[in-house]
């Protein structure tokens, strides 16, 4: 067992481009920590704002954000809704530009809690701006990376408050690997702010399961980067449905689009994406700690077995119940919620997606030669909005 990226010293990271993804990739379970100190330390700030006496009893929660980051309001929503009882909902800002009226159909008491690496993505702004033009009362929170972002700074008439990741949580990289995950507990430790300090123990848990991977797991990496897949997909349910989705895009974009990934649910895949595996797809199962998802999750498993295989099966957490040379498994090893699961399993896209783009040539850096895909997202205008006429 050798630890995850060992092989590439300082240097072989310069000259490989990946200068910043491998170190972003690695300090996670340090940010994770780092993430609880932060919120400790902002609490007496943000308890008046986001307590339910300060909340109202009848506001809905939207969660937005525009592609990892909206995944992230995705991971969220069911957490949200459990904690709060209110209406939750995941409305990444890309719809809620283009379409406000279907974001906000009713103009009842919203908290918009938006996510943001940067906060420079123009539709992060104009999400905003959409918000308080139709809403009367809105609070705005902002969980961010970036202190300087227009986001953070963005003027509005209506409440706000803005929480800042530590600044490693910005990474430089084009992917989104810390800021992804960090972003994701900040969200979900807010959702339990009252009890912030009982949740040191699951953050420490968490870290640890994620230290576990990256101290062990190289050899496994390296393996299934030279396998000759060319078509890769995620599968998951709730909170993990979410993370699969993240994880999906993470290889997708690594890899510069030589490996096409799809995600889907465990139950939802049997109804027709299944018709995508062939001889050269790899299959990730990002496995729940709920016993009752545990057995749709294993029966679609024991079912793919029986039918077109793939090429290789690779289970998250535990539910690949025997062992072929055409299967393994990364532990997730002690209790987590799927909630937590989710933000551990992306490291499985993350790392393969490293290894990946070095193995085709490319720098994990920036992965793009050609320019398609950016850090921040470039070329948007912001047009005024024509909402559909009611009929």
């Amino acid at each position: 067992m050798t630890a995850v990226f060992s092989e590439f010293d300082t240097t072989a990271r310069a000259q490989l481009g990946a200068v910043h993804t491998i170190p972003e990739i690695l300090g996670q379970p340090a940010l994770w920590r780092g993430i609880w100190t932060g919120l400790r330390a902002e609490r007496p700030a943000l308890l008046p704002f986001l307590a339910p006496s300060a909340l109202g009893p009848h506001r809905e929660i939207v969660l937005t954000g525009a592609g990892s980051s909206a995944y992230i309001g995705e991971l969220l929503q069911g957490r949200y809704a459990l904690r709060t009882g209110r209406t939750v909902r995941a409305v990444p800002t890309t719809d809620i530009v283009t379409n406000p009226e279907e974001a906000f159909p009713r103009d009842v008491p919203t908290l918009l809690v938006s996510f943001a690496r940067s906060g420079n993505s123009p539709e992060s702004v104009a999400a905003m701006d959409c918000a308080d033009a139709r809403l009367r009362d809105v609070k705005h929170l902002i969980i961010t990376c970036n202190p300087k972002g227009e986001l953070a700074r963005h003027p509005t008439p209506n409440p706000r408050a803005v929480f800042v990741l530590p600044p490693e949580s910005d990474d430089q990289g084009l992917a989104m690997t810390g800021s992804f995950t960090g972003m994701a507990l900040a969200g979900l430790l807010l959702a339990d702010l009252e009890c912030l300090d009982a949740a040191e123990a699951r953050v420490e848990r968490l870290a640890a399961a994620a230290e576990g991977i990256l101290a062990t797991q190289g050899d496994r990496f390296r393996e299934l980067a030279a396998l000759p897949f060319t078509r890769a997909i995620f599968l998951g349910a709730g909170a993990l449905k979410a993370a699969a989705r993240e994880s999906h895009l993470k290889l997708q974009e690594l890899s510069d689009g030589n490996v096409i990934c799809a995600y889907d649910s465990f139950l939802g895949f049997r109804h027709g994406p299944k018709a995508a595996i062939n001889a050269s797809t790899l299959l990730v199962f990002l496995f729940s700690g709920r016993p009752g998802h545990r057995a749709y999750e294993e029966d679609l498993v024991d079912e793919i077995r029986s039918g077109v295989q793939g090429l290789f099966h690779l289970g998250v957490g535990e539910g690949l119940r025997t062992h072929s040379p055409l299967e393994a498994t990364i532990p997730l090893p002690g209790p987590m919620d799927d909630e937590e699961r989710a933000i551990c399993a992306v490291l499985a896209a993350q790392i393969l997606g490293v290894h990946k783009a070095i193995a085709l040539g490319l720098r994990p850096d920036t992965p793009s030669p050609a320019g398609t895909i950016s850090r921040v997202v470039r070329g948007v205008t912001i047009y005024p909005n024509a909402e559909r006429n009611p009929r």
